[in-house]
């Protein structure tokens, strides 16, 4: 699985028609709107110029985005500053999340988490949205600490390989 994290410096100079195209549901908040629309520029982006697959249109399963020629299977999450994406031969999911202060005891015992910290806190609530996302029980998962958010990417595949790509903006 290849886990790309790229960091959103200035979503608002993309050129806003440019991002129309990316638009795959109604979305209000221009903050989100942003967030959805650059996300699915740059699943494009990957599978073109990374992945070099030409045929690259996304239809939904449910909610679950997916390809329609099922060449490759991806994931999508954004939190902060930051979009996470996943993309495999088999399928995945996955989430990020930026560290917070909040009353992780009682969220934890509500979900049913163990967590005696607020690390341990975000690892299991990603763990769990990852797992949501792949809509299958994981047979494999990997989760990352980077500037203060939790990753957590899960496959179908027991053996699956997770490299990570970090992109930054102010690069």
């Amino acid at each position: 699985m290849d886990i790309f994290i790229i960091e959103i410096v200035d979503a608002d100079s993309v050129h806003k028609e440019l991002l129309k195209e990316f638009q795959k549901k109604e979305i209000s908040d221009p903050k989100k709107w942003n967030e959805h629309c650059l996300s699915y520029l740059m699943v494009d982006r990957i599978l073109k110029e990374f992945y070099k697959i030409e045929d690259r249109e996304i239809i939904f399963d449910g909610k679950k985005p997916i390809m329609k020629s099922g060449q490759k299977h991806f994931s999508i999450s954004h939190s902060g500053k930051y979009i996470a994406l996943a993309f495999s031969d088999n399928n995945c999911g996955i989430d990020i999340e930026k560290i917070k202060d909040r009353d992780f005891e009682n969220i934890s015992e509500r979900m049913g988490f163990q967590a005696n910290t607020l690390d341990d806190f975000y690892y299991e609530w990603t763990g769990f949205e990852a797992e949501y996302k792949l809509r299958d029980m994981p047979k494999s998962s990997k989760s990352y600490n980077i500037n203060n958010h939790i990753i957590t990417a899960v496959s179908i595949n027991q053996y699956e390989q997770y490299d990570i790509y970090l992109q930054s903006g102010s690069q």
